[in-house]
């Protein structure tokens, strides 16, 4: 983990690696409150017969954060509706479908994100790139405010021609390449995983890196954007707690 460049004297990039010893297939950054305390804590690569799973964990405060993103041998060519990404998660661990998913729209780096609670772990996934799907799983303990600066201001970048599904892993399919990847049908076949359970477990955690650029405009302009930014994150953070608030009852 890199938490290397200040962003102003109160915000500090957080840039963390996805991958192995030898690779990095993608990055993971945000920009989070310097008083936050970013520890990595595991990363390991998993296997699974859809494909296989990236997984990170870090902790913030002590609360333990995952990133889950999933490689499918069939990956799809576009971005899915919430009961698309509902269906590829699902075929990696059905204990999603157990979730309580909430109605409010979250974008994440501009694409559609499905969110939810399930126990006491708040989620969110989405699709870095069309072939690619993230889930991030943030324990409860986390607070608000570190909460909504992560989501806020994530991003992952991924390796263009890289990928860990070596040749000859999917049964149905070559290695997945950059040049596979886009031309895989993946409809209704699509497979991933978050390794049982884990992904939606309250102990589950992540992490994730990035050489990626991530703007904090909102941190340097004028009095008056920063008053519409103050308002909009305290509009944003009423409705995160309005939304967890309903979903816990």
């Amino acid at each position: 983990m890199n938490p290397a460049v200040a962003q102003g004297e109160n915000y500090t990039r957080l840039a963390v690696p996805l991958g192995d010893e030898t690779n990095t297939y993608a990055e993971f950054a945000t920009i989070l409150p310097s008083v936050v305390n970013a520890e990595p804590n595991d990363q390991q690569i998993l296997n699974y017969t859809g494909g296989k799973d990236i997984w990170t964990s870090i902790l913030l405060n002590g609360s333990k954060v995952d990133i889950f993103l999933l490689y499918p041998c069939q990956p799809p060519v576009g971005l899915l509706d919430a009961e698309g990404m509902k269906s590829l998660l699902a075929s990696a661990d059905e204990t999603i479908l157990q979730a309580n998913f909430s109605e409010a729209e979250l974008y994440i780096e501009g694409r559609p994100a499905i969110w939810g609670m399930l126990g006491a772990s708040l989620f969110a996934a989405y699709q870095p790139t069309n072939q690619t799907a993230a889930l991030l799983v943030m324990e409860g303990s986390l607070d608000e405010d570190t909460m909504y600066h992560l989501l806020y201001n994530m991003s992952i970048t991924v390796t263009e021609g890289m990928t860990p599904i070596p040749p000859g892993y999917c049964s149905d399919t070559t290695a997945v390449d950059g040049a596979d990847a886009i031309a895989a049908d993946a409809t209704g076949t699509a497979e991933a995983t978050i390794d049982g359970a884990a992904a939606v477990d309250a102990s589950a955690s992540t992490g994730a890196t990035a050489a990626v650029t991530q703007t904090t405009s909102g941190l340097n302009q004028s009095q008056s954007r920063k008053e519409k930014a103050e308002a909009d994150r305290a509009a944003a953070m009423a409705r995160l707690e309005e939304a967890k608030a309903a979903m816990r009852n």
